[in-house]
């Protein structure tokens, strides 16, 4: 799995590198981050140096007015603004966890689910995938697509859990004491939610998903991905890809 890019200002941004049905992403196609209100003038000069086109920020309003903006200038890249409240009616922290979360992303959030994955499919180069700690939102968007893709499910759930020991010590400490302003208790189901990403939570959310929707490929028609969507990403993503969609063995398991 692709490691921690050194972009100053953001703590995991890295590219996306997962073997997908056909063979790899293109190099340098997909990267995820968390947010990137805090880039340096070095950071921004990071992503030009990539060739970004497109940010998609899926950060709520609130996430936004605490975090700020993203700092794009000079960069030349389009800023989407896919805005996801990942918290949904439950705003008491001691009632959130994993599993509600990323139950109310997909649930009640298809529609931008799905506008967030066109985006990326639509992109007219290298395109950054982010959200507040690069983690749930994102994690779930980058897990759809590259399922979609037919990856593997074990590639998946690596790539996701890279993102626990990016977020590890200067970003969580900085967050634990900003949160510490609103009296919230640190509890280790807190700190959970915050900054760490295990894997059996992404395989019972995906695992929810088979039964309420009937699989991944099902999610995604409802949400606006379908085939040709899918054959978007394919052309836009895989190296050598031939516009063909299919699965790898063993993979229909995951999708359903």
């Amino acid at each position: 799995m692709a490691q921690r890019l050194d972009v100053p200002g953001t703590y995991n941004f890295r590219e996306v590198a997962v073997p997908v049905d056909g063979g790899r992403l293109r190099a340098g196609r997909l990267y995820r981050s968390d947010a990137l209100g805090r880039l340096t003038r070095e950071g921004r000069s990071r992503l030009r140096e990539l060739g970004v086109r497109r940010v998609i920020d899926m950060r709520s309003t609130f996430d936004r007015r605490l975090g700020g903006p993203d700092r794009l200038w000079g960069v030349g890249a389009e800023l989407v603004s896919v805005p996801i409240d990942a918290a949904g009616a439950a705003r008491e922290p001691s009632q959130l966890t994993l599993r509600n979360i990323y139950r109310v992303v997909l649930g009640e959030h298809g529609e931008q689910v799905g506008t967030a994955i066109r985006a990326v499919a639509t992109s007219p180069g290298p395109v950054v995938v982010h959200c507040t700690a690069g983690k749930d939102r994102t994690g779930l968007v980058v897990a759809l697509l590259l399922l979609a893709l037919g990856a593997q499910y074990d590639d998946v759930a690596a790539d996701y859990a890279v993102t626990a020991e990016n977020l590890a010590g200067p970003w969580t400490d900085r967050m634990v004491r900003r949160t510490r302003r609103f009296r919230v208790p640190i509890t280790d189901g807190f700190l959970e939610v915050l900054a760490r990403s295990p894997e059996p939570v992404l395989r019972d959310t995906l695992d929810w998903v088979d039964s309420a929707y009937g699989g991944v490929p099902a999610y995604l028609s409802s949400v606006g991905v379908d085939s040709g969507v899918v054959a978007l990403l394919r052309a836009s993503l895989v190296d050598g890809s031939d516009g063909e969609v299919g699965l790898p063995d063993g993979s229909a398991d995951r999708l359903g």
